[in-house]
This record gives C-alpha cells, structure tokens and sequence, in this order.
C-alpha cells in the first residue's frame, strides 16, 4: 500500500505543478508548605526556539494583542485588581505592575494592584518559559509569575486541572516559592506538597523559568534547575493534568491570603518585568541528523535505493541525509500533537540533478496526506500545513524520492502554528 500512496500522491503533485506553471480563577489560597530538596544543574536552551516573546520597550499600555488585564474578583490575589494604565503599564524598558494605597474615585478598596495575562491572546502546552524580573519586597507584599489551564475546568475545579507557579514571592522572604498544584498534591487548604524554595539576588534581575515536557515540569531560577516535578507511571490526570495549553499570568498582588496585612509604610510595591520569552522545543526529534544517525527517523527502500546519513552537503552543521538510487523514504512518527490543531512541517532539500524531484510531505494525522515537491540543484525550503483530526494526536512525516536519482535533506522542523 505504500508504493501505490506515493506513486498517486507523485502523480497529484506533479500534474498540480505543471497545472501552475500554465497558470502562472478560579478559587486559589496559596500557602507555603514542604520544601523539597534542590538539584543544581545547568541547562541550554539550543534545542528551543522562539515563538512567542514581550521585551516591554515602549511607554504606556501593554500590547494589548499579547495581554488583558486580570480581573478583580474573590481570590485573595485577586481582591485589588485594578484595570487600569496606572497599575499595569510599560515605562520604556519594563512592564511595571503596581500595588498601593491610593484614593481613586468611584473604586472604593483599601489598596489598587495590577496584573496581566495571556489568556484568550496565547497558551501553550510544552516548551520553555522564561521571565525576567525584579520586585520589591515589603510586609504584605505578593508577587507572582504563574500558569493556569486555558480551559480552567478540563479534568474540574481547582486545583484538579492544575496550576503552575514559575515564581511567587512574599513579604520580606529571602527566597521565592515554585510550585505545583493538582488533585494530588494540593491539600484541602490549599498547600501543596510539590513546593520548592530557591534563593534568588534580592536586590537585581533574576530569570524565572521552566521546562515543560510531556514527563515533567522542571522549574529554574537564573539557569540553575531547582526542582522538577515528575509524570508518574500510568499516571491519571489526578497526578498529571499537565496535557492540555496552559496561559501566563503575572501579577503583583498582596494584603490578604497567604502574605498577611500590608504595613502601608512599605508602599508602594512593584514587580519590573524584563521580559517574557517563550520557546517551543521541536516536535520532530533528530531534525538536522547532528547524532550522526537516523534514529528515530525509518528508511524505506522498495527497490534497492539506499537511505543512509552523510557528512558531505549539509544544509547546516556537519550531516545531512542522502537518498539515492530507485524510490526511497524517510519517515518519522511525530506523536504528542494536540487534537484539532493546524502544524507546519518543513525542511530543506535538493537534488543532485536537474530533472529530479523529492517530496516534503504529511500523513497519518486524521486528514488527506499533503506534500510539495522540491526540484532545485541547491537547497530549498519546502513546507506544508496540516491540522489534525478531532482525536489525532501523531502524524507521520516523509522525505520521499519517488523515481531514480540522489536527493539530499536537512533541517526539518514541525511547528505549532
């Protein structure tokens, strides 16, 4: 059944081309509670890449296509939100979110407070989280760098569907708390045992961060691991309810829950965000052959072509793969997809000789295989789009010489679009 797929999806491509041609809040009380211990380890991020990022350098309202305000409501972090430019705004190099006692008319609270978050404009399920930030620290004081489920009741109400606390910080404490709350590991009064304190420079900048995979939540301050929540065996969604998007909040809060009273002496409080950067790691494993094999990617040679790894013509770095000979394939099983979402898959490709074509191509992901032809003597970027069906969560990608010849292939990629 393979030969017949890639003969007629071949034949379609090429009589598409040539037709071309001629055409030319949730209810949260957060407390401190068990530390855990700490692992120190260095981390690099080369394997990530940018999709979604706020450097904070203009004057006035936040983008307001990337944030909202956070709304006022019962939660103790909640209680003196205020939507308005004056406790959540951009000084010309950071996002300033405010907290102090002033009198505004018609808004009759005894503090103002400011808070952002993503929700409804970006979420994201994976990848890696980075926030630089400083804060000032006074009795009362809450600020926080935290994630919530963008469907806030996909496995119930809090804490069953999960929360993740990148950072929080309180009153005059000489560290931060990170934090996981589930159906587990959240107790009925709202701590957790999933917690963890890190010191932190009390008087600068530090980078807040996690590394969220589909086995674990591993939470960083300044690039050093701190703690790492694991996915365990035969997991449920008690344990785990950490598969589905997830948006960011951040806020500087304080004055009632967990902090205590404020001493009205301290304020103004302010949390100065740097930054927000957020990467996604690739989908695809082995995408530009740099272990020097196939794995995981599965060569298929029907009729004698040979599909191998190369050091000569590397699009990038020292390998690459070639095919040659009669029709050959290479294939992997992207799996970890998210149900009824639109993905790009690419890469680059040549052949050796004019006249010779290799296909860049999707199947197996709930709809009709989609592919592009490659036909240049240099390297070319070829892409196609695809979203899967409603209960996919896999594709299967290919790199597909159908005819005789050599073709060359590097750098491929899946993204979330």
């Amino acid at each position: 059944m393979k030969i017949n797929f890639y003969a007629v999806a071949w034949a379609l491509v090429m009589v598409a081309s040539m037709a071309s041609a001629c055409k030319k809040n949730l209810s949260v009380t957060k407390e401190d509670s068990t530390n855990l211990s700490k692992t120190t380890v260095n981390r690099t991020v080369s394997s990530y890449r940018l999709v979604w990022s706020d450097e904070f350098n203009t004057v006035g309202l936040f983008d307001t296509a990337k944030w909202t305000f956070c709304p006022r409501g019962n939660p103790a972090w909640t209680k003196y939100l205020t939507s308005t430019s004056d406790y959540a705004y951009q000084d010309g190099s950071n996002l300033v979110l405010k907290m102090d006692n002033a009198v505004i008319a018609g808004d009759n609270v005894t503090y103002h407070s400011g808070g952002v978050q993503t929700s409804t404009k970006f979420s994201m399920r994976y990848g890696k989280v980075e926030v630089r930030a400083k804060f000032k620290s006074g009795q009362g004081s809450w600020p926080a760098i935290w994630m919530m489920p963008e469907t806030p009741v996909a496995y119930g109400n809090w804490p069953n569907s999960g929360e993740i606390d990148i950072m929080e910080h309180i009153n005059y404490e000489t560290v931060v708390h990170q934090t996981i709350h589930d159906g587990l590991v959240t107790n009925s009064s709202g701590g957790s045992s999933a917690t963890h304190t890190a010191t932190y420079n009390t008087t600068d900048y530090n980078i807040y961060g996690i590394v969220w995979s589909p086995t674990s939540i591993e939470f960083y301050v300044n690039d050093v691991l701190q703690y790492t929540y694991s996915k365990a065996t035969n997991a449920t969604s008690q344990q785990w309810p950490f598969d589905k998007p997830f948006y960011l909040i951040l806020n500087q809060s304080g004055g009632a829950g967990w902090p205590g009273a404020i001493t009205n002496t301290d304020l103004p409080f302010n949390m100065q965000v740097d930054w927000v950067r957020i990467y996604k790691g690739q989908e695809l494993v082995n995408t530009g052959f740099e272990t020097g094999a196939l794995t995981p990617w599965a060569a298929w040679n029907p009729a004698g072509g040979s599909t191998a790894i190369t050091t000569s013509n590397a699009r990038t770095g020292t390998y690459a793969v070639l095919e040659q000979g009669s029709e050959t394939s290479l294939e992997q099983v992207v799996t970890g997809l998210l149900p009824n979402t639109t993905y790009t898959f690419g890469g680059f490709g040549k052949v050796a000789t004019a006249g010779q074509s290799v296909m860049i191509g999707v199947k197996n992901y709930g709809g009709s295989a989609v592919n592009t032809l490659i036909t240049s003597t240099t390297y070319q970027e070829g892409a196609v789009t695809f979203t899967t069906g409603a209960t996919n969560t896999s594709a299967t990608v290919y790199f597909y010489k159908p005819t005789a010849g050599t073709a060359y292939g590097d750098d491929f990629y899946v993204n979330k679009l």
